[in-house]
């Protein structure tokens, strides 16, 4: 059985062989821009594959965001997208923080962390793909504590919350009614109940 042709065309066009570009949207960039005003064919083909048609305008006018009022972002709830990936762009502008005029202005960011840090994240993170966790009880509650912060709780009626950290903060606070006994087992993984 063939494998299905994307709908916009072959994944490597040989029009844009000599380019050593191919029209890909993944992540729009100056040189792609600059291949779009030199060649209309190219420009045709990346807009193809733009899926969104107000991201494709942004990036051909160099406008850093544009509008996407179909799909509002998971963390904050915003409309304006990066044109660059589709990503928030008020959450990269909250990640970015005070290193966002250091980048405006040239210079390079500031080191979020040290290299020891960085280490133990590192070694967090392979622990934690290697499925490695500490398991302990507290009475009736069976909890399982995971290198990057997942925590898994058994309740005594046998429901399983698989990571206890991705509940609302009114969830957790109607756990903690129901069940006084989940106290111990927060402060267990080290957080803050009181």
């Amino acid at each position: 059985m063939a494998a299905k042709r994307p709908a916009y065309g072959a994944a490597d066009d040989p029009r844009f062989t000599l380019h050593h570009r191919q029209p890909r949207a993944n992540k729009l960039d100056a040189r792609q821009r600059l291949l779009c005003m030199a060649d209309p064919a190219y420009a045709e083909a990346l807009g193809k594959r733009v899926a969104h048609p107000n991201r494709f305008a942004a990036f051909m006018d160099r406008a850093a965001y544009y509008i996407d009022v179909e799909k509002p972002c998971p963390k904050c709830g915003g409309f304006k997208r990066r044109t660059r990936d589709r990503s928030c762009y008020a959450c990269h502008l909250r990640r970015s923080g005070e290193n966002f005029e250091r980048m405006k202005a040239g210079l390079a960011p500031q080191v979020q962390r040290g290299r020891d840090s960085h280490l133990d994240l590192l070694q967090r993170q392979k622990a934690d793909k290697q499925d490695e966790f500490v398991e302990r009880r507290f009475g009736e509650f069976v909890a399982k504590s995971w290198p990057m912060g997942r925590l898994e709780i058994t309740f005594p009626d046998g429901y399983v919350e698989p990571d206890f950290s991705k509940l609302s903060w009114q969830e957790c606070m109607n756990a903690l009614e129901m069940y006084p006994g989940l106290r111990d087992v927060l402060r267990w993984a080290s957080w803050s109940v009181d």
